[in-house]
């Protein structure tokens, strides 16, 4: 069983560009939940070393409920959409955020029941942090150290990426197909969107999975791409967890993909020049 924690919001302004700060090279440690989970340490108002939950693939950041009742906050009712089903969320305003050398304030973020995702991994988190305050700066997820560095790194696989305003798009090239992913470090393996096989080679098998996200247990079945490839790498063939996503939960994407595929021991995201990077 694996987490996935993945959120498409539609209900806040994604209109907004993120501008990049020019701060010194610093870095933070992290420490690694279930091979592929990046938990850190950082602040929120004045409450220090909150858990934050480093996941791409969310959109806005979210809160726990807990971490909203601390701080006072109250906003108003929307939907979270996840790529299954929707669920009951709150937006509000927190006053400041800061990870390592990111200071955002007055960020619009969810605010939800973290009581799931806290069995998952194994550990309490407060926030899950997403693209909105990370996408202020090239940064590298460095595996092996457990430490982000929050500068770009040269390595030895790239592939160019599409930065949305919230949200990371990637090609991966399926024999004959293109298939437009969402980035997601929350997420540990390729998730296919049921829509997304329609004319994709693949082979089906017969193999049953599940994953959690704020909605609780998701049910995959899963199929098997021949031939992969993502940028500068042939990855080979790729297992894939088909699912069938929300309507309108996709925002033009074909599915997830995770850090499994990659298997890096660094994974740079370097925004100045739209490229992602890796080394295994």
């Amino acid at each position: 069983m694996y987490l996935n924690l993945c959120a498409f919001l539609f209900a806040g302004d994604l209109t907004q560009q993120a501008r990049r700060l020019k701060e010194p090279i610093t870095e933070t440690p992290f420490t690694l939940y279930r091979g592929y989970l990046v938990v850190v340490e950082g602040q929120i108002g004045n409450l220090q070393r909150q858990h934050f939950l480093i996941d791409t693939g969310s959109s806005p950041s979210i809160i726990d409920q807990r971490l909203a009742r601390k701080l006072g906050l109250h906003g108003a009712s929307r939907d979270l959409t996840l790529f299954n089903q929707n669920v009951s969320a709150e937006a509000v305003l927190l006053p400041d955020v800061q990870l390592g050398p990111l200071h955002r304030q007055n960020v619009q973020v969810m605010v939800s029941d973290f009581s799931k995702v806290d069995r998952g991994i194994g550990t309490q988190v407060d926030a899950v942090i997403g693209l909105d305050v990370l996408g202020e700066s090239s940064f590298t997820i460095d595996y092996q150290k457990r430490r982000i560095v929050f500068h770009a790194s040269h390595e030895r696989y790239s592939a160019p990426f599409t930065p949305g305003n919230q949200f990371i798009g990637i090609d991966l090239h399926a024999g004959n197909r293109r298939l437009h992913l969402l980035l997601d470090t929350g997420t540990p393996q390729l998730i296919l969107f049921e829509k997304a096989l329609h004319d994709l080679d693949y082979d089906p098998t017969q193999a049953i999975a599940s994953g959690q996200n704020l909605s609780g247990t998701v049910v995959y079945h899963k199929v098997v791409l021949p031939n992969v490839r993502l940028g500068t790498k042939d990855v080979g063939p790729q297992a894939a967890s088909v699912v069938a996503s929300q309507q309108n939960a996709d925002a033009g994407f074909d599915g997830l993909i995770g850090i499994f595929v990659l298997r890096p021991k660094r994974l740079s995201f370097d925004f100045d020049h739209q490229i992602l990077g890796w080394s295994n």
